[in-house]
């Protein structure tokens, strides 16, 4: 572009036609043309990124077969459920998941969701345990690690629980 329009203004020079902006001269037919060109240049830059109809269904992910069937399969359908009956007060529940599920509302089932249970695996925080440990929203709770041989439970610096360590630490 940059070329044709030097060879305008050059052309334009040569037979004495004074140029109204930085020594470039359009003509009504170079600009035309100029516009013509650039128009089917971005014609075929797009054409260039479709995909042709006889493409557009080939392959492993298309969506149909050739008969225009769905490939598709539902998102479920090779999901196996194994699910027991639910005992009162809960019932089966199925809402948009490939399983169902037992459910029962709070109200009938009360979870006292702030106060953990009573676990004889219930293990007392480090003594050093930082502050952090003790709260907002209530104390950490720790339970014993089981360790592999050559570990036993330890409280490292920081920690609000006990964790494994090598025992010749």
């Amino acid at each position: 572009c940059a070329f044709a329009l030097r060879a305008a203004a050059t052309v334009a020079g040569v037979f004495g036609q004074p140029s109204p902006r930085d020594g470039i001269v359009l003509w009504p037919d170079m600009k035309l043309a100029f516009i013509q060109v650039v128009s089917v240049s971005a014609l075929l830059v797009q054409k260039a990124k479709q995909v042709p109809d006889d493409m557009k269904n080939v392959g492993d992910d298309r969506m149909t077969n050739s008969f225009g069937e769905s490939t598709l399969t539902p998102p479920c359908s090779s999901v196996t459920c194994n699910m027991p009956e639910c005992q009162a007060p809960f019932e089966k529940k199925e809402d948009g998941t490939c399983c169902g599920y037992c459910w029962a509302p709070d109200h009938v089932v009360g979870l006292d969701r702030h106060k953990a249970t009573k676990s004889m695996y219930e293990a007392d925080m480090c003594d050093g345990a930082p502050s952090s440990c003790r709260g907002p929203g209530g104390e950490a709770q720790c339970f014993t690690p089981s360790c592999d041989e050559g570990y036993e439970a330890h409280c490292v610096p920081g920690a609000c629980c006990p964790t494994c360590q090598y025992k010749g630490f």
